[in-house]
Order: structure tokens, then C-alpha cells, then sequence
């Protein structure tokens, strides 16, 4: 009886007042996991803690759900945070949560709601006395305002916010301020008074950063040069934003830098702003991708929270009607581990099923995203790059002609490849028998793939060398080992950097046949050597040159060479290069 007690305390939730669930969901949210804090989150708020340690949770929801574009919801948790801040005296919180919903309702595109919090912020300041967070607050109010296109009122707290700085903070704050300001002196039509804020932000940021304020000031700048018809500063102050928005990977900035890059160089450089117009494409689809993929999380996080909370009431309502009297208690615990036996054997039968199918609606729904994302994509930035090549054709010298049509090339060959990945992975997933087996020469089929990928190789300057050790001949999958083959080779050509050199080596014994493809590219690293073989989840970046990756290619050519009785291994160091290792029996017999 004993044990039977303990197992059903183990199997109770326990109620630890949140404070450990607190502390999970603000590390998960300083890791950037925010769908996971959130799940955090709602999970301490179901255990019913009191209310100051609610609010903590309300902050964590309302950053959480802001980071990931949910704005009403972080609204409606950050209320609750200034509702509580309010009605408790919490004068120095309150502050910040003002700050943070008045925020909040900007980006929503509310900002008509934003108003009145964004002067409370102000009115609250002023009552304490602290200059940085009254300089914060009419920052706030003046990005409130120019929100609302109300530039003069916006001018008016910008104005302030930057006196406060200037005699009470240090230039780095001042710096801050004026930036803020600049718009609303835009708005204006005030460009002069603008343009000397953003150099004075620019000169101060550059000395003291952070790089962030400073990539955001120099696209500003880089707009203030375009109004002024110079075309030079303005590109200068572009590919500028461009390389601190990379670096820091600030993709919703970078895409908006690289499409006003490619329209400046519309005119006098075509070939050049193809390439910009073509990166700006694939991150939009890439913004789409984890907007899409954010909103999923965010739909399965609170669909399983609000099930574990019907299942936590249900378990409580229970317990409280056994605790009547020790008859009850124990025939309460003697139905209760036995129901958690017989749902544990079902659910255990239920989950392997809906995981199979899971399985299977994913890997469609994925192939499905490939051919809408990844194809798609470069089909459209192909077409652009035509109507381009029609509309300024006269224009054009035959190297920029040339740098278009070797642009426009390498989207076909991706194409290509991509679509025989795609319809060979249906293939084997729809159950297809593996091809018939037969005899052929390993060196013959590596140069014949080589020869396929020489004038990609020659475009990098990427040198490709076979090794054979004497005549290799296997009886396997002909046509499926070529493709795996392309994949690999495709791989290596494009994580190379320009002049390296591709390498493939080929030997056997007795049973086993091995074929190498060595590269002295980027590598990849030690932690995501496996993801690189999944078909979701799948460790994906850019080639050397910007080169799209979808991640299918690995993924199928591990399932082709596992269903020919092989196997297909990675080897990599980051900055030194990547080592894929084929290995297939003979079959000679």
C-alpha cells in the first residue's frame, strides 16, 4: 500500500508556487526560445500561483508573445502587468510596463492606443525623477506620435527627450534620442536638421556603438543621400547597413536594405542589383517560412497547455471528492493507477499511430513548402531577371550580359537538381521497390558527374580532381548512386570558397567499396553533423556565394544509399572543410 501512495504522488502535478517555472521560462526566453517560454509560461499560470508571481509570468508571456508578432496577446499580458504595477503602488515597474505597451500597440499598427500609456510613462517620471527612464518615455511618446503621422506633437517630446540626455546622460543617450528624432524631423520636411542628428549618431555609434544602432542609422543615412540625388553615399551607406545587418542577423532590416539597394542600382549597374534583388527574394521567403513556423508552434503550445489544464482540473476535482473519507481515498488511488496503466497501454498504441501518420503528413507538407518556397523563388527572380535583361538590354556591356545569364543558369541547374531530389524522394516514400541492381565502373560514373559540375567548378574557380585506386567495379544502383553523387558534389562546390579544390576518391577490398568527397570549404558544425541528414529540422545555410540550400539533398541520399545495403557518413571542422564517406558492398557475386 505503501507504494501504491507513492506512485500516486509521483503521478499527481505538484504545485511548487511557479517560482521554478518562472525561472525555465525567462532563461528559455534569453535563449530566443520564445514558443517554448511561452509553454513555460501557461504552464506555471495553470498551477495558480498568487498574484505577485502571476505577473511575473504576465512579463514573460508579453515579451514572448511580442518577440514572436503575436501583438494583441502581448498586449493583453502586458496590461495585466501595468494593471498590476497600478493597483499594488509599484511606481518604479510601472514605467517599463507602460513603455513596453505603448511599444506593443505601435508595432500592432494600433498606435491611436498607444498614446495615453506612452504619457502616463512621462507623467509617472516626472513624479520619480529619473532622467533615463523620463528620456526613454518621451522617446516613446515621440514614436507614438509620428506613428500617428502627428510629427509636430512627436518633434515636441523628441525635443525633450534629448535635452535630458545631453545634460543629464552622455552622448551615447543623446545619440539615441537624436536618431529617434530625425523622423519625426522628417516628416516634417526638416532634412537638414535630420541629417545633422543621423551624423552625429553616426560618429558617436561608430566610436562606442552598439553596431545595431549604428546599422539602423546608416540606412537612414543612406535614404537622406538618396533625397539629396547622391547616388554614391547613398550605395556606400546601403551595402554599410548591408554587412552590420548581416552580421547581426537582423533579417526583416537586411531584406528591407537589399530591395532599396537593388533599386538604386536599377539604373547603372543591372547585374548587380539582380544579385541584391535575388538575396532580398529569398530572405522574404525565409521571413515567411519562420512567421509560418512561429504561428505553428505558437497553435501547438497553447492547444497542448489548454489540455493539460482540463486534465490537471479533472485530476484536482477527483482528489478533492476521494478526501471524504479513507475508504474512498484508497479506492480513489487503487481506479486511479489503474486508469493511468490501461490510458498509459492506449495512449502509448494511439501515439505510435498518430506519429506514423504525423510522420508521413509532414514529409508532404514539407515537400510541399520546397516546391512553393525554394522553387518558386529562384523562378521568380529568374523572371525578373529577364524582364531586366529586355528592358536595358542596350545598356548592358557583354559582362554584365554575361554575369546575368551565368546568374540566371545556376537558378536552372538549382532547379533541376532540386526537382529530381524532390520526385526521387516520393519515390521511395511512396513505398517504390529500389532499382534493379546492376555492373558498372565506379570511375566512369565519378567522371561523368564531374564533367556534369566542371563549368560550375570553373565559375568559383574550384578545382575538381578524381583519384581512382585501379578499375572499381560494384553491381548496385546505377542511376541512384549518380544522384547521390551530383548532391554531394553539388554540396561541396558550393560551401567552397573561390580557388579550392573538390576531391574525389575511390577504393575498395574485398566487400566494401568506398567513394570520398573531400572539400576545403566553410565546414560545418560539430553540433548539427546529424540535423544535416533530417528532412525538417535540417541544419541549412547559404553557400559561399549565397547559393540557396534546401536541405533534401542529404536527407534522400542517405535513404538512397541505406536502401542499396550502404552507408553515408559526414566528417567536418568548421573553416576547414567536409569529408562525406560513401561505403557500399561489392555485390560481385
Amino acid at each position: 500500500m505503501k507504494r501504491l501512495l507513492l506512485l500516486l504522488l509521483v503521478l499527481l502535478p505538484l504545485n511548487a508556487g511557479g517560482q521554478d517555472y518562472y525561472a525555465e521560462a525567462e532563461t528559455l526566453y534569453y535563449g530566443g526560445k520564445y514558443a517554448d517560454a511561452v509553454r513555460v509560461s501557461l504552464e506555471g499560470l495553470a498551477l495558480q500561483p498568487d498574484e505577485a508571481q502571476a505577473v511575473e509570468f504576465y512579463s514573460i508571456l508579453g515579451a514572448s508573445y511580442a518577440r514572436l508578432g503575436a501583438f494583441d496577446k502581448a498586449a493583453g499580458y502586458m496590461v495585466r502587468c501595468y494593471e498590476y504595477d497600478k493597483s499594488h503602488g509599484e511606481a518604479a515597474g510601472l514605467t517599463s510596463s507602460l513603455i513596453s505597451l505603448a511599444g506593443v500597440y505601435v508595432y500592432a499598427g494600433k498606435a491611436e492606443l498607444a498614446a495615453d500609456y506612452a504619457l502616463e510613462a512621462i507623467a509617472n517620471e516626472e513624479k520619480i525623477g529619473r532622467p533615463a527612464k523620463l528620456a526613454m518615455a518621451c522617446g516613446k511618446a515621440c514614436d507614438v506620435y509620428h506613428a500617428l503621422q502627428q510629427d509636430s506633437i512627436a518633434l515636441e517630446y523628441a525635443n525633450r527627450a534629448v535635452s535630458i540626455a545631453h545634460k543629464e546622460l552622455g552622448a551615447r543617450d543623446e545619440a539615441i534620442r537624436r536618431s529617434q528624432r530625425a523622423y519625426a524631423l522628417e516628416g516634417l520636411g526638416r532634412y537638414g536638421q535630420a541629417f545633422a542628428d543621423l551624423r552625429f549618431a553616426e560618429q558617436e555609434f561608430r566610436e562606442n556603438g552598439p553596431e545595431q544602432s549604428l546599422s539602423i542609422v546608416c540606412f537612414q543615412l543612406a535614404q537622406e543621400y538618396g533625397r539629396r540625388g547622391n547616388k554614391s553615399l547613398e550605395r556606400q551607406y546601403l551595402k554599410e547597413a548591408a554587412r552590420l545587418t548581416r552580421a547581426q542577423e537582423d533579417l526583416p532590416l537586411l531584406q528591407k536594405v537589399l530591395s532599396r539597394l537593388a533599386e538604386s542600382l536599377r539604373e547603372d549597374s543591372p547585374a548587380e542589383a539582380y544579385g541584391y534583388l535575388e538575396e532580398a527574394s529569398a530572405l522574404q521567403d525565409s521571413l515567411v517560412r519562420s512567421k509560418s513556423r512561429s504561428e505553428l508552434e505558437l497553435y501547438h503550445v497553447e492547444y497542448e497547455t489548454d489540455r493539460r489544464e482540463e486534465v490537471i482540473r479533472a485530476q484536482n476535482e477527483d482528489l478533492r471528492r476521494s478526501r471524504s473519507t479513507r475508504s474512498v481515498l484508497l479506492a480513489a488511488v487503487l481506479l486511479l493507477v489503474t486508469g493511468a496503466v490501461v490510458t498509459a497501454y492506449f495512449a502509448l498504441r494511439a501515439r505510435r499511430g498518430a506519429k506514423a501518420l504525423e510522420s508521413s503528413n509532414a514529409q508532404k507538407d514539407y515537400l510541399l513548402k520546397v516546391i512553393s518556397h525554394d522553387i518558386h523563388s529562384p523562378a521568380v527572380a529568374r523572371l525578373k531577371g529577364l524582364q531586366m535583361l529586355r528592358k536595358h538590354f542596350g545598356k548592358m556591356s557583354p559582362q554584365e550580359q554575361l554575369e546575368l545569364f551565368q546568374n540566371m543558369e545556376h537558378q536552372a541547374t538549382a532547379e533541376v537538381e532540386l526537382m529530381d531530389n524532390v520526385l526521387r524522394w516520393a519515390r521511395y516514400q511512396n513505398g517504390k521497390k529500389p532499382e534493379e541492381l546492376v555492373r558498372f565502373n565506379l570511375g566512369e560514373l565519378a567522371s561523368e558527374v564531374i564533367s556534369q559540375y566542371r563549368q560550375v567548378a570553373e565559375l568559383k574557380g574550384i578545382g575538381l580532381v578524381l583519384d581512382v585506386d585501379g578499375e572499381q567495379i560494384i553491381r548496385s544502383g546505377r542511376s541512384s548512386l549518380m544522384l547521390v553523387l551530383r548532391n554531394l558534389l553539388s554540396n561541396a562546390i558550393k560551401f567552397s570558397h573561390r580557388s579550392g579544390e573538390v576531391r574525389i576518391s575511390i577504393s575498395s577490398d574485398a566487400s566494401t567499396a568506398r567513394i570520398c568527397v573531400i572539400d576545403q570549404g566553410i565546414g560545418i558544425p560539430a553540433d548539427a553533423l546529424e540535423s544535416i541528414f533530417l528532412v525538417e529540422g535540417a541544419f541549412r545555410r547559404p553557400g559561399t556565394e549565397g547559393e540557396l540550400s534546401n536541405g533534401l539533398g542529404l536527407a534522400l541520399s542517405r535513404t538512397l544509399i541505406q536502401a542499396l545495403g550502404g552507408s553515408l557518413r559526414a566528417e567536418s571542422e568548421e573553416g576547414k572543410g567536409s569529408r562525406f564517406t560513401i561505403e557500399l558492398p561489392v555485390n560481385n557475386d
